[in-house]
């Protein structure tokens, strides 16, 4: 008897796998990513998912190899993947018809001995990394593109039909608009006619997630919150980030951690200095600068947020006036802005304070 199971990429979006389990999904298919190691932004938070709950699963990865060093290099991304997890399905190379258009933009023309050497290149890579090695195809492709008889690997098969047209598949993918309970909107359904692993996969702690994550080139907070299994409104929360969409290279983000209890953040205003905001919270422009992965203390930004020291709390900060003071230069000397010690003070025009006056710095 066959074995129900699905396919999801990030086209799935975010999977409720709860339901999925309780709906009778047996196994599951994740894409891990695709050509040169661009890693599905939904593989981490599937696989946590999958292997809390037990359900045994397998990666594909959509390939865009148009040499047969390619293709192994891209099975080294997705082995990479695998030893992240307990991995009992296979590992499947995915060559499609945007495999062969992207080779044809490059160059290079995929034909059958191409796309079977590289087929090849990938599944050895697999099985000798210890995994089941698998490959995907459609009819079409089955009939024009892979000389079957140099491939001893499972066939996952795509047909959406009520039979398949061939035999002696692995699985079966029937489906792209199936519906399943956890899933909004359609995904592929497969039968598998083989149980990887005997279904002896069990449940076992997700990877431990780091504690902070830097801010890399082109990152977005949902794609971090997908990476690490968590969600865009608790890593807002955790980083006292008003607004999603600005975030910055350089910046460290917790992933872990109660906000109300382990940290203060500060959300940086209109002329603020690290170094006033350090002598506001009793610390030093230094400490800030290290634990915010800031590595131009001159350089921060309206709405950026801060973390400070466990512990650290603002405190009014006061000064005396002295002869020959002026409000600019008291705003320089401690790391604010005239027009911030004018809040502070009500003073209506900076040019007229008095020696002798005590004024709010902070």
């Amino acid at each position: 008897m066959a074995l129900n199971g699905i396919d999801v990429s990030r086209y799935q979006g975010a999977i409720d796998w709860d339901q999925v389990k309780k709906a009778g999904i047996s196994f599951a298919m994740l894409r891990g990513g695709y050509g040169q190691n661009n890693v599905d932004p939904y593989f981490h938070q599937n696989a946590a998912a999958c292997q809390r709950l037990g359900i045994p699963f397998g990666i594909y990865w959509f390939s865009y190899a148009y040499t047969t060093q390619m293709a192994a290099r891209e099975a080294e991304y997705c082995i990479a993947l695998a030893g992240q997890y307990k991995i009992t399905w296979p590992i499947a190379y995915d060559l499609e018809y945007d495999t062969v258009r992207y080779g044809a933009q490059k160059g290079v023309t995929i034909g059958k001995k191409l796309a079977t050497d590289m087929t090849i290149a990938f599944c050895e890579k697999v099985k000798s990394a210890g995994y089941i090695p698998m490959y995907y195809t459609n009819l079409d492709y089955y009939r024009t593109m892979f000389d079957t008889g140099r491939l001893p690997y499972d066939l996952w098969f795509a047909q959406y039909a009520s039979a398949p047209s061939i035999t002696g598949m692995a699985m079966w993918q029937y489906t792209s608009t199936g519906k399943v309970p956890g899933i909004s909107g359609d995904c592929d359904k497969d039968y598998s006619y083989k149980d990887y692993g005997k279904g002896t996969a069990k449940p076992g702690p997700a990877p431990s997630v780091p504690k902070e994550y830097t801010v890399r080139p082109g990152d977005t907070l949902s794609e971090i919150a997908a990476r690490f299994g968590t969600t865009v409104s608790r890593l807002a929360a955790l980083n006292g980030i008003a607004d999603p969409d600005k975030i910055y290279v350089g910046q460290v983000l917790r992933l872990t951690g109660s906000p109300s209890q382990d940290q203060t953040v500060y959300t940086v205003k209109a002329g603020d200095t690290l170094s006033g905001i350090a002598a506001r919270f009793g610390t030093t422009y230094q400490v800030l600068a290290q634990i915010n992965g800031i590595s131009d203390p001159d350089r921060i930004y309206p709405g950026q947020t801060l973390r400070i020291p466990s512990g650290a709390q603002a405190s009014a900060q006061y000064y005396t006036i002295r002869s020959g003071d002026t409000l600019s230069g008291i705003a320089a000397r401690f790391g604010t802005t005239v027009k911030r010690l004018q809040e502070l003070n009500q003073i209506s025009d900076p040019n007229k304070i008095y020696a002798g006056n005590r004024i709010r710095i902070s």
